[in-house]
């Protein structure tokens, strides 16, 4: 009961937190700004210290680009999120294994030499992900122990939810309208993206908190909670409708089927689970027929029936990709060493695919030291987990709506890079705990 409580006074104050940092955002008054911005890291502080870091971390994420003074200074997200690292290296250093600082160390001295040859200069962005290499598996600390996926998710998915309803209403502000991204497209198409500046940056959390959910929905037989993700789905499914995002579409439907698939093979009465799909598609048809979805359909539609190849299907990075793999065959020591982790783009356009911005940032050496690093961190991150055949499916559902879009983006710059791998952790462990329990039952 206590736990509970915890878990709701952390959300509370989420929620609070956020709506001071909107008025005071909207008001443009820089002592309640102040105020906010400290009350931030207090709540980070604490929820590090009282092992709900991740939680709270996660349902500020969308909130981002918002936390802070004025636009072009740096977030108090990142300040935060740094503070947290520190509190947790001093409260678990004695308790996790270093092992991942090897290959990290390796990483980060390999990106300082070519910054150096290169005459690059050393920026925050570097001393974050340095900071993240060295002490992101510090979070494992916390988990299972305050909260488990079920109450990560419902933060995760209430501050998208909040963000994108906020900043749909908020853009007649002046004051805050500057952190809000809109693109007003040809053909009466709006793509908002909440204050994440990017239609397809803001989708990719959608989906990532969709196939938290969907995983949810396979393993939980609680009428309550199925009630709560079922309403946080559909009001993420609205809020990627908002982007008009085809990343978003593509990815949504191709979860959906997997998820259906996995649902129709699990064990259960074959009645109940056809009443199940029936119901869902009833529903979906019903939803989507409603005033609210129509016109945000109609521009989806709009979207993929203005392509007449490839190209313009992914929206010209198809030509992206070609131009960074051709630099990096025709450069020996770009392909080996990359560029240091530095902002150096090609013919000012990202590469829009965060496999090759990795190789293009580190080179296909440092780019070994980094999935190394990854490998190391997940055995952390997921201690004695054991991952079983039979949940392949569901380990799909997940790894498809969180790093699907990321072969569409440029996320090695972004807090999300390390965060989204602790979202799949958390889960993955949910995973084969709902199989412990129900074996348990069983015997």
């Amino acid at each position: 009961m206590i736990a509970v409580r915890s878990k709701i006074f952390f959300l509370v104050s989420c929620v609070a937190e956020v709506m001071l940092l909107l008025v005071a955002q909207v008001l443009g008054n820089t002592f309640l700004l102040l105020a906010c911005l400290g009350l931030f890291l207090v709540l980070a502080a604490w929820s590090a210290i009282k092992g709900m870091a991740v939680p709270v971390i996660l349902f500020f994420l969308p909130f981002a680009p918002l936390i802070k003074l004025r636009p072009g200074t740096i977030s108090f997200f990142t300040i935060g999120l740094l503070v947290i690292y520190v509190i947790y290296i001093v409260m678990g250093s004695r308790n996790i294994s270093i092992h991942h600082w090897v290959p990290g160390l390796c990483l980060i001295s390999i990106a300082l030499v070519v910054k150096t040859l290169y005459g690059y200069s050393i920026d925050n962005s570097f001393l974050l992900f340095s900071a993240s290499v060295l002490l992101i598996p510090f979070l494992t600390r916390e988990t299972d122990a305050e909260y488990d996926f079920y109450w990560l998710t419902v933060f995760f998915s209430l501050g998208i939810i909040i963000a994108a309803i906020t900043a749909k209403y908020l853009t007649v502000f002046p004051t805050i309208t500057r952190y809000i991204g809109t693109d007003y497209g040809g053909l009466g198409i709006i793509r908002r993206s909440g204050y994440y500046g990017d239609p397809n940056f803001y989708s990719a959390h959608i989906t990532a908190a969709l196939s938290g959910i969907l995983v949810m929905l396979l393993n939980n037989n609680r009428s309550k909670r199925i009630a709560v993700i079922t309403v946080l789905s559909i009001a993420l499914v609205y809020c990627g409708f908002l982007s008009v995002s085809k990343s978003f579409i593509l990815v949504a439907i191709c979860l959906f089927f997997v998820w259906l698939v996995e649902f129709m093979f699990i064990k259960g009465r074959v009645s109940v689970k056809l009443m199940t799909i029936l119901t869902f598609l009833v529903v979906t048809v019903f939803l989507l027929s409603t005033t609210v979805f129509t016109d945000l359909i109609g521009m989806m539609l709009s979207r993929f029936s203005n392509t007449s190849n490839l190209s313009d299907f992914t929206t010209g990075r198809i030509d992206l990709w070609s131009k960074y793999l051709e630099a990096l065959t025709d450069d020996p020591l770009l392909l080996l060493f990359g560029k240091g982790f530095t902002s150096v783009l090609i013919f000012d356009k990202a590469s829009h695919n965060t496999i090759i911005q990795v190789i293009y940032q580190f080179g296909l050496i440092g780019s070994g030291f980094l999935i190394a690093w990854i490998v190391c961190s997940v055995r952390i991150l997921l201690g004695k987990t054991k991952v079983y055949w039979s949940d392949l499916a569901q380990i799909f559902i997940l790894l498809l709506g969180t790093f699907g879009p990321w072969m569409a983006l440029d996320l090695l710059f972004f807090d999300e890079f390390f965060l989204m791998p602790v979202y799949v952790c958390v889960a993955i462990k949910f995973i084969e705990k709902r199989k412990t329990e129900l074996a348990t039952r069983i015997e």
